[in-house]
This record gives structure tokens, C-alpha cells and sequence, in this order.
């Protein structure tokens, strides 16, 4: 991954910078934030780099918390609200409400990436797993609703159509959200009432889900809907908690530095 990430780099960048930049990467294990970090510095190293004469850009594009707190409280709002207005509209017809879950899972998807920064350095794996797994559901949920958006009778590989994916995506989301709050929880990296949040609508959709798939007859339909929209507003409420912690606790953070610059 380290040797990947270095070779991004334009070549004159590497030859003036790249045995500090690797020996940098190897001091902690690299979590989505930093991999995310390290991408933007690579383009803005391409972006600024006049052959060997290039300023110094060893510094990284120090993305800061706070970005990923916004996208999460903005995130959370129009990914339950696009939902809910589809819902509400009564409709087969493509609505406005599709495009505000695309814009809310585009988002949720930049929270991922932002509050990962928050996790402990001694958790990789749970880290990558925390992240992966939402990241899967909000990219499939997304793929599956634009697909809806542009065309509701087309069909994917295998004859999935689009509704499948965007069903499948959101029930991932929904439970890599939890498994991220585990991960903060246990790292007690950011809200704890947030993570809570979000573990509870996990579990609610863990409990409702045999009756939304039609796997099982419960005797009063109304309870199903009723335990989603409680889904959705635990859902939106613990990213939007997450999003709020993440901004009052808002300090920049570098991956890359020279010379012990922050």
C-alpha cells in the first residue's frame, strides 16, 4: 500500500521527497483518512509540479476534520430525508427526493472517509472494516438509485435490477454504520450518544428486516413502516451527532510533514 501510494507521485517529487514521505508512512498504520490525504497531496503535486524546480509539497493537503463532520450532518439529513420524500410522493415516477438520497449518500460516503481519522491507530483492521463495509452499502445504495433515477425498467449484470442493488446497498450502509460505531465506541474516538444512534437503527433493521423482505407475515403491516421511519431517524441522528462532534473537535491533521511541521 505504502510503495502504491509513493508511486502516485510525480518522479522528480519522488526523487527529492520520497525516502522521507516512505519513512514517514511506516511510523503508524494508514487508515481511510490518511489514504484519502495522501491521494489529494498526490494530485496537488501534479497539479503544482514545474519538473525538478517544484515547490515543496511534502506537506500533504492536510484535510481537516471538520469537512467530514459537515458532509456527515449533511449527509444524514438528506439521505433519510430523500427517502422519506420519495417515499411520501406517492408516485413510480422519479421525484426530487432520489436526488437528494444521491446527494446524501455522495456525502455520508465523504463522513466515512473524514471521521475515520478519528480511530485508533491500533485497530487497523477494525478500522478498514468499519469504513469498508458502509462504504460498499453507500456506493451500491447509490449505484442502485441512479440506475432507478435514469431508467426504472433497466437491469444490471445477472439480471439485478436497479431497486435489488439500491435495496441491498442501504441495508449494508445501515449495518456498516453500526459496525463504525463499534469501532468508535471502542476507540471512544467521537460521540458516544452518536455511535449509540446508529448501533440502535442497525439493530432495528436487523429485527424488522425478515418482515420488509416479505420473509416473514407479521398480523399489523403498519409496525413494519413504523419501525423504518424509526430506522431512518436513528440513522440521520447519529450521523448528524457524529458530524456535530467531529466539528467542535476539529483540529488539522497532516500525514505528511518535513522538518517536524504540522
Amino acid at each position: 500500500m505504502r510503495r502504491l501510494l509513493l508511486g502516485l507521485f510525480p518522479a522528480p517529487w519522488r526523487a527529492r521527497y520520497g525516502d522521507e514521505f516512505e519513512a514517514l508512512l511506516e511510523e503508524r498504520p494508514l487508515g481511510p483518512f490518511d489514504v484519502a490525504d495522501v491521494l489529494l497531496a498526490a494530485i496537488d503535486a501534479h497539479l503544482h509540479l514545474r519538473g525538478l524546480a517544484a515547490a515543496d509539497h511534502s506537506k500533504g493537503f492536510a484535510m481537516t476534520l471538520r469537512i467530514g463532520g459537515i458532509a456527515a450532518v449533511l449527509g444524514g439529513l438528506l439521505w433519510a430525508g430523500g427517502l422519506i420524500w420519495s417515499s411520501a410522493d406517492g408516485t413510480d415516477e422519479t421525484g426530487p427526493g432520489i436526488w437528494v438520497f444521491l446527494a446524501g449518500s455522495v456525502l455520508l460516503l465523504l463522513a466515512l472517509v473524514g471521521l475515520s481519522a478519528f480511530q485508533s491507530r491500533t485497530h487497523p483492521r477494525l478500522v478498514w472494516a468499519a469504513f469498508a463495509v458502509p462504504a460498499i452499502g453507500a456506493i451500491a445504495s447509490f449505484t442502485g438509485a441512479l440506475v432507478m433515477a435514469l431508467d426504472q425498467d433497466a437491469t444490471l449484470l445477472g439480471g439485478l435490477a436497479g431497486w435489488d442493488l439500491w435495496f441491498t446497498g442501504v441495508i449494508t450502509l445501515v449495518i456498516g454504520s453500526g459496525l463504525f460505531a463499534l469501532a468508535s465506541w471502542r476507540t471512544s474516538s467521537v460521540s458516544r450518544a452518536g455511535s449509540l444512534l446508529l448501533s440502535a437503527a442497525a439493530v432495528v433493521l436487523i429485527v424488522i428486516f425478515p418482515a420488509a423482505a416479505g420473509l416473514v407475515a407479521i398480523p399489523w403491516e403498519p409496525i413494519v413502516m413504523y419501525a423504518f421511519l424509526a430506522l431512518l431517524v436513528l440513522f440521520s441522528a447519529g450521523w448528524i451527532v457524529l458530524g456535530i462532534g467531529a466539528i467542535r473537535q476539529d483540529r488539522p491533521i497532516a500525514i505528511v510533514s518535513t522538518g517536524g511541521a504540522s
